[in-house]
């Protein structure tokens, strides 16, 4: 009996062994057809073992699976040709994903598809490309993962048609924020700037991205409010292992390192990205401007007190590298019947000091300098970003709950120095322009395949809140008349003021698709209903310094130093009060709804004709509140329904060729703060911004031909035409009344426009040109968009008739070049050189009497390295940022041609350079389990 346990004991021992040797790794995927749609309950099964599973709502599937071994695995759906992918051969501490297209059965009856995962991996990016609904432009997760990127803002760069506007606002075919819109994960984002409609791409991290699409035509499903792009954003939910993934990143601008910074004194938590009360409003002062000018002079002078007046003195420090740490962590779990739990989440810290001078003119029209100025802008910045995804998912049904937050905090210290010809003075001026802003989102979304009729059901809910505080807002302006020597304070235009406003979102949405078979091919019927509904409130304060007393006042007070003049025992009789000119437009209260319903069908008429069409309605209120300089009550009250039918038609020509021709009807809606009368002076910019209760939304008509060809994986040529007629499209424009020094500009409506462009991309890997391992590692890339336009407008100057001009839209570049070669190996490093280049774009409307300013063009080159180290778990990046420094100039475009002409007329309006970017970056990844 011993001899036997001891025997049974070793047989015990060797097997744990055996067992504890056999390393078993996930394989994750996902089953789709050639729609691009998912399959769900698709059988997945491990050829000569007993392993299979069945694909969830979304198509997506896992199996655990041993080391050291080639597998080959059966993939079969009813109405589906099964199919096998062979030489699966799994590696340790990498994703090992495969993505397998199911073609139909074809009346011959079940045909099995042999293929490797090598091919298949590929097809499945081709049918990506090939088989999208719209005209679009995409980036998958492989092709993400091979690249340097950690943000989104970063990865749109790579998209054709799109570039980036202050490293994280996005400009599609030419056209300006207000043109575009945004989704991820299924809803539509509000905006994350209060002034704009844009949101900031740089909050999402890269490695969270599942893919992104471009869309440049409408489908009835999505909303209707954009003409030039579409952005679709989806973030990873179930990760196919656990991680945390750790970085940091220094960066050095050749303009701010290590040299001399000047702000006011900073708080003990600016940067966390908080005030720390020190910029509050004062306590105990009165709650209105009707209450305070109420008040006899001798309690406007003790109020006046309650503000701080240590605020005013300057330090200087050393600016240091911009600092940017993230860390980022994701795990999934099986529970009970196949069910899976995954979370996903993300921090990003970043903070900046950055110096740079900005020259700006304004000019007469004879050309003669009105003033000329010199900034020294002095910019510390803050910014705190997160997201968390927790999603479920159990075979025919999948909720998510994702959430992002952006924290933003901007202070600009400038000092300002120069001449002011119309006046005749020296100026010097000093500012601190705080701006405290709040993004969250968070949506609650779910996935459900019906038993009855094969139908799918998608929903989401979500809320979204917008902030920004604006807390003490300073100004201080010193005059010297030309001739004297006496310099002293110019009250008028030495001020504080306090702002707050908040912005709720609320969406919903739900959706339907019924598939039928029609023609021998499949169908599907879809048909849904969304609304959003948005409340804004806004609020201001603004005071300046006056004489409490004129007979009795010092003058010697106003010779005093800017940190001295404001203390508080200069305030009295003999002295200064605070002066509360809070105009009666200085407060506002705004709410909108979108209601809407659509009806789509996407038809297979043969094996090389699809169309997709139907129409959208989308019924618009936004109610807005405010005064007008008089105290009468402004009410703007808008209700207008828009019926937005499209028609996407692709003609297949073979398997890597399409025809594309698209039409379809968008809107573009006026914002909150563009129909406000509130008129704000900003310092910065030295121009004043109105708004117009009269706007009226754009409307667009589009055309869209186009014709792609994907040779293979990751390659692509498409040469394409558009046309766009906006009626009513919204610019920003000056004002007739604006006088020489003292410009104001306004929203306004154009009475129509019409846009004709033209784009060519070409993504092409390098290996045509020999059979070498560096050259099938590389691959080169570009697009190209060229825009013509023409706008129709009243003009004051020609008694309100319509006056036609070749000129773009306000915001509009005539053309945009992007190109690139990046070089990505898995065992070497990753190298990218990225160029790009805006034509002159219009930036800001002039009248009769003052020209259109325009950005004149500037050569954009970066350029990124980066090397995987330490088993590929580390990575080093290098990052050359704005190589060329080239001068971000604006000009008031006299001579007309568009083009910078200085022989012609062209002068300055403000000019600056950024500097060049140096950053060396490094990220760990955590293997925290081993599947």
């Amino acid at each position: 009996m011993s001899k036997k346990f001891y025997y049974l004991l070793l047989l015990v021992l060797f097997s744990g062994l055996t067992a504890a040797a056999q390393t078993t790794v996930k394989l994750s995927g996902k089953v789709i057809n050639t729609q691009n749609e998912p399959v769900p309950g698709a059988t997945v099964a491990v050829e000569g073992a007993q392993q299979r599973v069945a694909a969830d709502v979304e198509g997506r599937f896992s199996l655990n699976l041993v080391l050291g071994k080639k597998y080959v695995i059966r993939v079969s759906s009813a109405g589906y040709n099964t199919k096998l992918v062979e030489e699966i051969d799994l590696k340790e501490g990498v994703e090992n994903t495969v993505t397998i297209v199911l073609e139909n059965k074809s009346e011959l009856g079940e045909v099995i598809v042999r293929t490797s995962v090598r091919k298949e991996t590929t097809s499945a990016l081709i049918n990506l490309q090939r088989n999208n609904t719209a005209v679009s432009s995409g980036i998958a997760a492989d092709l993400i993962k091979r690249t340097p990127d950690r943000t989104t803002g970063e990865v749109l760069k790579r998209v054709s048609g799109a570039s980036i506007q202050d490293n994280k606002f996005v400009i599609i075919r030419g056209l300006s924020d207000r043109y575009n819109a945004a989704f991820i994960n299924n809803a539509q984002l509000p905006s994350s700037e209060p002034d704009r409609k844009a949101f900031s791409f740089d909050v999402i991290p890269a490695n969270m991205i599942d893919n992104i699409i471009i869309n440049k035509t409408a489908t009835p499903e999505l909303t209707g409010e954009f003409a030039g792009g579409l952005i679709q954003v989806q973030t990873k939910d179930i990760p196919t292992k656990d991680f945390l993934s750790v970085g940091f990143q220094f960066g050095f601008n050749t303009n701010s390192v290590f040299k001399d910074f000047v702000s006011n004194e900073r708080t003990s938590t600016d940067w966390l990205g908080f005030d720390d009360g020190t910029r509050k409003f004062p306590a105990g002062f009165p709650g209105s401007p009707q209450e305070y000018r109420g008040q006899n002079v001798n309690d406007q002078i003790t109020d006046s007190k309650l503000f701080r007046d240590d605020v005013y003195g300057q330090r200087t420090v050393t600016a240091l590298p911009i600092m940017t740490y993230n860390l980022s962590y994701g795990t999934a779990r099986t529970l009970k019947n196949d069910a899976k739990l995954g979370l996903i989440a993300s921090v990003v810290y970043r903070n900046s000091m950055i110096k740079y001078n900005v020259d700006r003119q304004f000019s007469q029209n004879d050309g003669s300098a009105i003033f000329q100025f010199e900034d020294q802008q002095n910019r510390y910045q803050t910014n705190i970003g997160a997201l968390i995804n927790l999603t479920y998912s159990q075979k025919k049904n999948k909720i998510s709950f994702k959430n992002i937050y952006n924290r933003f905090y901007d202070d600009n210290y400038f000092i300002r120095g120069g001449v002011n010809n119309n006046r005749n003075q020296n100026v010097d001026f000093y500012s601190s322009f705080l701006n405290q802003r709040n993004f969250f989102s968070s949506q609650l979304e779910g996935d459900h395949q019906l038993s009855v009729a094969k139908a799918k059901f998608r929903w989401n809910a979500g809320y979204s809140l917008v902030t920004r505080d604006q807390p003490d807002l300073r100004t201080q302006q010193y005059t010297q008349a030309f001739g004297s020597n006496i310099k002293q304070i110019d009250p008028d235009d030495s001020r504080r003021f306090w702002s707050d406003l908040s912005d709720h979102t609320v969406t919903a949405s739900g959706a339907f698709t019924l598939p039928f078979n029609l023609f021998d091919e499949k169908q599907n019927f879809k048909f849904g209903a969304s609304t959003i509904i948005r409340f804004r409130d806004f609020s201001s304060r603004i005071f300046r310094y006056r004489e409490a007393s004129l007979p009795n006042f010092n003058d010697e007070l106003v010779s005093l130093p800017y940190d001295q003049i404001f203390k508080k025992e200069n305030f009295g009789l003999n002295g200064y009060v605070m002066d509360d000119f809070t105009g009666n437009s200085d407060k506002y209260f705004g709410i909108s709804a979108i209601n809407s319903g659509f009806l789509m069908l996407d038809n297979k008429l043969s094996d090389k004709i699809r169309l997709v069409w139907g129409a959208r309605l989308e019924f618009f209120e936004q109610y807005l509140t405010s005064k007008d300089v008089t105290a009468k009550r402004i009410n703007v009250n808008t209700e207008t329904y828009d019926f937005l039918p499209s028609v996407n038609l692709t003609y297949s020509i073979n398997t890597t060729q399409n025809i594309r021709f698209a039409a379809f009807q968008t809107v573009a809606r006026p914002e909150f703060r563009e129909i406000a009368p509130f008129q704000f002076f900003d310092y910065e910019s030295n121009y004043g911004v109105s708004g117009n209760p009269d706007l009226k939304r754009t409307k667009i008509l589009n055309l869209d031909l186009r014709y792609e060809i994907y040779p293979k994986a990751g390659e692509a040529f498409t040469v394409g035409a558009f046309y766009k007629r906006f009626t009513d499209p919204i610019e920003f424009r000056l004002d007739p009344g604006s006088n020489a020094d003292r410009r104001l500009y306004f929203f306004q409506n154009a009475a129509e426009a019409n846009t004709y462009g033209a784009e060519l991309e070409i993504r092409k890997n390098m290996d045509f040109l020999g059979d070498s391992k560096f050259l099938n590692n590389m691959t080169a890339f570009g697009n190209f968009t060229y825009l013509f336009s023409d706008v129709s407008f009243p003009d004051a100057t020609s008694s309100g008739q319509t006056l036609n001009s070749n000129r773009p839209i306000q915001g509009q570049s005539p053309y945009l070049i992007n190109a690139g070669l990046q070089y990505s190996s898995e065992s070497a490093f990753n190298a990218t050189v990225l160029y790009n280049r805006i034509g002159p774009r219009l930036a800001l409307v002039g009248n009769g009497e003052f020209p259109d300013i325009y950005e004149r063009p500037r050569h954009l080159l970066d350029f990124q390295l980066s090397k995987k180290i330490m088993n590929k778990k580390g990575e080093l990046k290098l990052n050359f940022s704005d190589i060329l420094n080239n001068e971000i100039y604006l000009y008031e475009n006299v001579g007309g041609s568009k083009e910078f002409n200085k022989g012609s007329g062209d002068r300055l309006f403000s000019s600056y350079r950024p500097g060049t970017t140096i950053s060396i970056g490094f990220t760990y990844d955590f293997d925290l389990r081993k599947k």
